[in-house]
């Protein structure tokens, strides 16, 4: 492997900080999707300035909407109108957010599961991940399937993937037995349940 027009012999060790990790996400975050970051201040532009706008000309608008037959429309609309503007707007972005994930990655892929004696291996054919035993941090029972979970990285793993009820019960029961006591102790009250119940 070249880096910087040298041969990379060994592998590159490094730590990253918590608070470097939080930075980074907000930051990629605003890269990625710099279109959504720069509509949702403009939302929020728009929302703050409807707002101060209706409250600076409420006498205007009470005499206008007393007019019109709406004697507490105005008092309304000072609030209401620019909390829903913002709200769609939100709404909207979240939409847009999505869309731009969905047009950047596959996510109709079919993932491959496998297990080895250090961990779990999910892999499509874009991307792979491996899963240590000792960094799984928690497990968890959704209505449709098994989640494993890596801090803040989920693996689903569907009810549907299993042949039958067994074969998801044993890979509980592997999964829940390789976990350290602190991630078995967080995880205990969603797969005790299930475990029970065998």
């Amino acid at each position: 492997m070249l880096v910087q027009g040298w041969e990379l012999q060994v592998e590159l060790r490094y730590q990253v900080p918590v608070d470097r990790l939080v930075k980074l996400g907000r930051s990629a975050g605003r890269k990625a999707y710099r279109s959504v970051w720069v509509l949702f201040w403009v939302v929020l532009a728009a929302g703050s300035t409807m707002f101060f706008a209706s409250v600076f000309y409420r006498d205007a608008l009470d005499v206008w909407m007393e007019e019109a037959g709406f004697p507490l429309a105005a008092r309304i609309a000072i609030v209401w109108v620019p909390f829903a503007v913002f709200l769609a707007g939100l709404i909207l972005l979240r939409r847009l957010q999505r869309h731009q994930a969905r047009s950047r990655l596959d996510f109709d892929l079919t993932t491959r599961l496998s297990k080895d004696e250090d961990g779990l291996r999910f892999a499509t054919d874009g991307i792979e991940y491996y899963v240590k035993w000792r960094g799984i941090s928690q497990m968890l029972m959704e209505h449709d399937g098994v989640v494993v979970s890596c801090g803040n990285l989920f693996f689903l793993v569907p009810d549907t993937a299993f042949p039958d009820a067994g074969a998801r019960l044993a890979f509980i029961r592997d999964v829940y037995g390789h976990l350290t006591e602190k991630a078995r102790s967080i995880s205990e009250k969603y797969i005790r349940p299930v475990l029970n119940l065998a």
